[in-house]
C-alpha cells in the first residue's frame, strides 16, 4: 500500500474544506451579483423609459395647446372664412384654358419637378425593378380653384421646391384670393417658423378643400373628400375634427408615408375652427417625425444618457413598426442591414430599409415587449429584440387621444451582464488561490519545517514584487526539498515568461499601431479610457467598388479576399505616403481622412491626391489582372468627431455631418469619377481643374453643389 504522508492528508483535508466553502460562497455571490446587476439595469432602463415617455407626452400636450390657441386666434377664424369664400369664387368662375392645358406650366411642374422627385424617393435603393411609379394623371388637381392656385403658387412660383412658402402674393393672381393670401400668409408662416411644424393647413368644413397651406405642396387646393388625397391620414384627421362634438378637441392621426411630402413619414393633428357655435373649418398641423426622433434618440448621445454601447429607446406603433429610429441603423445602416440579412430577414423588408433610408415605419418590431406594451402593460423582461439578439427590455404604453404606442428601452444582455462574466473569472481565481493556500498550510502544519518554509516565503515575496532571487539550496530529499526544487523551477519559468510577456507586449503595441494612429495608440496605452476629439476642419474620402457584390457571385471567397487585399494594400501605401489616415474598410468600401489626429492645412489637397492615386492604382490593378473594376469616389470637408470605439477590439472612427456628406458624395457619384462638394473645393490650397456637375438633392442638406475633379490634374503625378 503506498505511503500517504500526513502532509498529504492535511493538505487534502484543508483543500476540500476550502474548496467547498469557496465554491458555495462563490456561487451565492455569482447569483446575487447577477440578480443585482440585472435589477440595476432594469431600473436604469425603466427610469430612462419613464423620462422619455414624459418628454413625448409633454411634446404632444404642447402641440395640443398650440393648435387650440391658434384655432381660437381671430386671424385664424377670419382667415378660414375669407380663404373659403375666395376659393368658392374661383370655383364659380370659368377657368382659363391655358392653365389646364396638358402642355401648360402646371402639367410641366408635375412631369419635370414633382414626379421625378417622388419616383426617385420611392425607388431609391430598391432592388425590385417592378417598384411603383407615379403618373401625373393620378395627382393633378381637378377643380378650377385647385388648378388656378397650384398654377400661381406652385408652378409659377419663382422659388424652388421647399421654398414655395416664401411667396406672399403670386404675380399674375388678380383674384380675391391674392389679397387674402397676402394678408394672412406672413402670419401663418411666422406660426410655422416659431412652432417648428412641417406645414399648417386651413380646410373648409363644407367642401373639404385645403383652402390654405403654408408650404404649398401638391395637396394645396385639393378636396379631402373627393380629391387624390381623400384616403390619406390628413383626410382622416380632417374628418375626425370636422365631425367632433367638442369644439376644442384635438385629434391626432398616426404617422404614415405622405405622398405630397415625397412619402416621408407624416402625422397630423386637427381641431375645429369655430365662431361661437358656427363651424367654419378645420385647422391641421403636419407633424414631422424629426422632433420625436430627436427626443427618443437624444440626438445620438446614447452613451451620455446611460444606454451604454448597445442600449436604445424607441417607439412602436400599433402596426408593430418603429415610430422613431433604430440606434443601430442610425450608427451603421450598411452593417445594420447586413446583420438583418444574416438573421434571415425577408428581402422585402430589407429593400424597404434601403429604399427609404430610415427604420421609421420600415422596421418591424414583433417582440414580446412590443406586444405587452401595446396591450397596455408595463414591465421588464429579458427578450429577443427585433434583431433576434437577447436584450434586457423595459416597456410600457403611451397614449395620444385614440392612438396608443409602445415605449421600449433595451440593452443587449451581453453588455448589461458583462460584469457577471468578469465575476466568474474572479471566483475561479479566488477558488484556485484558496486551494493553493490550503495545500501550503497543510504542509506547514504537518511538518513545521519553519526554516525552509521561511526561506521559501521570503524568496516568494521577492519574486512577487518583481525582484530577483538566486536559486535556493537545500539538504533534504523530503517534501520540503522537492518544494524547494519546484520553487527554483518556478522562478526560472517566471523569468522566461517575463521575457515572453515583454516581447508580446511589444508585438501587441505594434498591432495596436496597425489599427489606430500612433498618438491615439499612445493615449490608449497610457490608460486613457474614453478617447473622443473634435476636429474643426478635415477632409473625408469614401471610395466604393461599383457592382462588386454582383461581380463577386460565384467567385471563391479566397479569390475575393486576395483581390481586395491587393487593391486596398495599394491604397494604404498611397495614404501612408501622403500623410492620410485610413479609417476603415467595409466590404468593398474604403474610408480615409486627412487633418487628424494632426492638423494639416492642406488636408483637402492630400485627399485629392489620394483620390487621383486610387484611380491610378485601380487602372494598374485592372491592367494587371484583366479586370474591369470601377470605383465611385466622394470627398467632403468640415468638422468631425473622432474617437476610439470598443473595449477589447478597438476601432478608430469618425462621426458627424461631414462623414455623412462625404458618404453621399460617393454614393451619388459617377463610376471612375471623383465627386467633391463645394466645401471641399473651398478648402483646396492648390487650384485644381474640375467640372461643375450640378446641384444634387442630399438628404438632410437639401440641394448641394457638386464638382468632378479632372483626372489630368497636376496632383495626379
Amino acid at each position: 500500500m503506498p505511503k500517504i504522508t500526513l502532509a498529504t492528508k492535511s493538505s487534502v483535508f484543508l483543500l476540500l474544506i476550502c474548496l467547498s466553502t469557496s465554491i458555495t460562497v462563490g456561487w451565492i455571490s455569482y447569483i446575487s451579483s447577477k440578480n443585482a446587476l440585472q435589477t440595476q439595469t432594469f431600473d436604469r432602463l425603466t427610469a430612462i423609459q419613464a423620462a422619455k415617455t414624459d418628454e413625448i407626452k409633454r411634446y404632444f400636450e404642447q402641440i395640443v395647446h398650440q393648435i387650440q390657441v391658434i384655432s381660437e386666434n381671430p386671424n385664424t377664424i377670419n382667415a378660414v372664412g375669407q380663404f373659403s369664400a375666395a376659393m368658392q369664387t374661383l370655383n364659380n368662375q370659368p377657368l382659363d384654358q391655358n392653365l389646364q392645358n396638358a402642355d401648360g406650366l402646371l402639367a410641366a411642374f408635375y412631369r419635370e419637378d414633382f414626379l421625378p422627385r417622388v419616383n426617385s424617393a420611392i425607388t431609391s435603393g430598391a432592388l425590385d425593378p417592378q417598384a411603383e411609379t407615379i403618373k401625373a394623371s393620378a395627382l393633378m388637381p381637378k377643380s378650377a380653384a385647385a388648378i388656378y392656385l397650384q398654377h400661381h403658387y406652385i408652378a409659377a412660383n419663382p422659388n424652388v421646391s421647399g421654398e414655395k412658402h416664401q411667396l406672399n402674393r403670386a404675380e399674375g393672381d388678380t383674384s380675391e384670393y391674392a389679397d387674402v393670401h397676402d394678408t394672412y400668409h406672413p402670419i401663418f408662416r411666422s406660426f410655422l417658423d416659431k412652432l417648428g411644424f412641417y406645414d399648417i393647413f386651413l380646410i373648409d368644413g363644407q367642401t373639404g378643400e385645403i383652402v390654405y397651406s403654408v408650404h404649398k405642396e401638391i395637396d394645396f387646393g385639393t378636396s379631402l373628400t373627393s380629391g387624390p388625397y381623400a384616403d390619406t391620414n390628413l383626410a382622416r384627421a380632417f374628418r375626425l375634427a370636422n365631425r367632433a362634438d367638442s369644439h376644442g378637441a384635438a385629434h391626432f392621426v398616426d404617422f404614415e408615408p405622405y405622398r405630397p411630402s415625397l412619402d416621408a413619414p407624416a402625422a397630423f393633428i386637427a381641431t375645429p375652427i369655430t365662431r361661437g357655435q358656427e363651424r367654419l373649418g378645420v385647422l391641421v398641423f403636419q407633424i414631422p417625425v424629426d422632433r420625436i426622433n430627436e427626443i427618443m434618440t437624444s440626438n445620438g448621445e446614447w452613451l451620455e444618457h446611460g444606454l451604454g454601447e448597445s442600449g436604445e429607446i424607441y417607439l412602436v406603433g400599433p402596426d408593430f413598426t418603429m415610430r422613431s429610429a433604430s440606434r443601430f441603423y442610425e450608427e451603421d445602416p450598411v452593417g445594420y442591414i447586413e446583420t438583418l440579412r444574416e438573421l434571415g430577414y425577408p428581402q422585402q423588408k430589407l429593400d424597404q430599409l434601403e429604399r427609404y433610408t430610415t427604420s421609421i415605419l420600415n422596421q418591424s418590431v414583433n417582440t414580446d415587449a412590443a406586444l405587452f406594451a401595446l396591450a397596455g402593460e408595463r414591465g421588464t423582461k429579458i427578450i429577443q429584440d427585433y434583431r433576434k439578439i437577447d436584450a434586457l427590455s423595459s416597456y410600457g404604453p403611451i397614449n395620444f387621444g385614440e392612438q396608443q404606442w409602445a415605449v421600449i428601452a433595451e440593452m443587449d444582455a451581453a453588455e448589461a451582464l458583462a460584469p457577471v462574466a468578469a465575476l466568474q473569472k474572479t471566483i475561479l481565481i479566488w477558488t484556485l488561490s484558496i486551494a493553493w493556500i490550503a495545500v501550503a498550510l497543510g504542509i506547514w502544519a504537518a511538518h513545521a519545517l519553519t526554516a525552509p518554509i521561511v526561506a521559501l516565503t521570503e524568496a516568494a515575496k521577492v519574486v512577487g514584487t518583481g525582484g530577483h532571487v538566486n536559486p535556493l539550496t537545500h539538504h533534504s530529499s523530503d517534501e520540503v526539498g522537492e518544494l524547494t526544487d519546484e520553487f527554483n523551477q518556478m522562478v526560472s519559468n517566471l523569468r522566461e515568461q517575463q521575457v515572453t510577456i515583454d516581447r508580446q507586449t511589444a508585438e501587441n503595441y505594434q498591432l495596436l499601431l496597425n489599427v489606430l494612429p500612433e498618438p491615439i495608440a499612445n493615449r490608449l496605452k497610457n490608460g486613457e479610457v474614453h478617447i473622443a476629439d473634435a476636429f474643426p476642419s478635415v477632409s473625408v474620402l469614401f471610395a466604393d467598388i461599383v457592382g462588386f457584390t454582383e461581380m463577386s457571385r460565384g467567385v471563391p471567397p479566397i479569390t475575393i479576399l486576395r483581390m481586395l487585399d491587393d487593391l486596398f494594400g495599394a491604397f494604404d501605401q498611397k495614404a501612408l505616403e501622403l500623410g492620410v489616415e485610413k479609417i476603415k474598410t467595409i466590404g468593398d468600401s474604403y474610408m480615409a481622412v486627412c487633418g487628424l489626429p494632426h492638423a494639416n492645412d492642406a488636408h483637402a489637397d492630400q485627399i485629392a491626391k489620394l483620390a487621383l492615386a486610387i484611380l491610378q492604382c485601380l487602372a494598374e490593378f485592372n491592367n494587371k489582372n484583366g479586370t474591369h473594376l470601377k470605383m465611385r469616389i466622394g470627398a467632403h470637408s468640415g468638422a468631425v468627431v473622432a474617437g476610439v470605439v470598443g473595449t477589447s477590439k478597438y476601432i478608430y472612427d469618425l462621426w458627424g455631418d461631414t462623414v455623412n456628406m462625404a458618404s453621399r458624395m460617393e454614393s451619388t457619384g459617377i463610376p471612375d469619377q471623383i465627386q467633391i462638394s463645394e466645401a471641399f473645393r473651398d478648402q483646396l490650397v492648390t487650384p485644381l481643374e474640375m467640372d461643375f456637375r450640378g446641384s444634387l438633392e442630399v438628404k438632410g442638406a437639401g440641394l448641394v453643389d457638386t464638382y468632378l475633379l479632372t483626372q489630368s490634374n497636376p496632383l495626379a503625378a
